[in-house]
């Protein structure tokens, strides 16, 4: 499989697909929120810590959000997705990262429950994987990998007008009792939107604030990244 090598900010190395010649592929490309999502794990100090916790990632794609979890000592991490290019492109940027010691595929459709994993993980992360839907699938095999005590976080971009995959995923979070916070800045808009001071680093001063109430009240949100409990 031929494609793109990139190192991120990181050090991950990763290799991004070629076009498909039969279907669309958005997972064989590097998105920002994994980008994001990436970096918030490595450099801020609202992250949980990852050493020696074993991670699942939903929606994997190229897997860089999982394979910098392993990059900083999770263990073991499963990198998973239910297209078969996919998982061939993750397994060649394990062995790009030398992490198959740490991280491992699998192969998990969101709309199968006979794929989810059995053994649940301490945390689970997601990027980039509400562009279309209401999000109610990725919400239910979200809540269904998240054993008591356990936290997600999801990195997404969300336009309003255009997108109404992120409301779908908050109003179903919230009829699941999931609690749900955005990460936000000392002004009170969260990382990554178009409000936020982008002169600055992305990750300052900043912390996850919960959201309450009715989800279509966040209409106007562009969330970078959301913990899930």
């Amino acid at each position: 499989m031929a494609g793109t090598e990139i190192r991120t900010d990181e050090g991950v190395v990763i290799f991004e697909g070629s076009p498909h010649k039969a279907k669309v592929l958005y997972g064989n490309l590097l998105w920002t929120g994994a980008l994001a999502l990436s970096k918030f794990f490595a450099t801020s100090s609202a992250a949980p810590p990852v050493k020696g916790r074993s991670c699942l990632e939903l929606g994997a794609g190229t897997g860089v959000v999982g394979l910098t979890l392993g990059s900083m000592g999770a263990e073991p991490v499963f990198i998973t997705d239910n297209e078969p290019e996919l998982l061939l492109l993750m397994k060649k940027n394990i062995e790009a990262n030398n992490l198959s010691d740490r991280v491992q595929t699998f192969c998990l459709d969101w709309a199968d429950g006979k794929s989810f994993m059995q053994q649940l993980p301490d945390l689970v992360v997601a990027a980039d994987v509400l562009y279309e839907g209401d999000g109610s699938m990725f919400c239910h095999a979200l809540a269904k990998h998240l054993r008591i005590g356990a936290e997600a976080y999801v990195a997404n971009h969300h336009n309003p007008d255009k997108c109404e995959a992120t409301l779908g995923f908050l109003r179903t979070a919230t009829r699941l009792g999931l609690r749900v916070e955005r990460l936000e800045d000392s002004k009170g808009f969260a990382i990554g939107s178009l409000r936020t001071n982008t002169r600055r680093s992305a990750f300052q001063e900043e912390a996850f604030h919960p959201l309450n109430g009715n989800a279509d009240a966040y209409s106007n949100l562009s969330p970078i990244t959301t913990n899930f409990t």
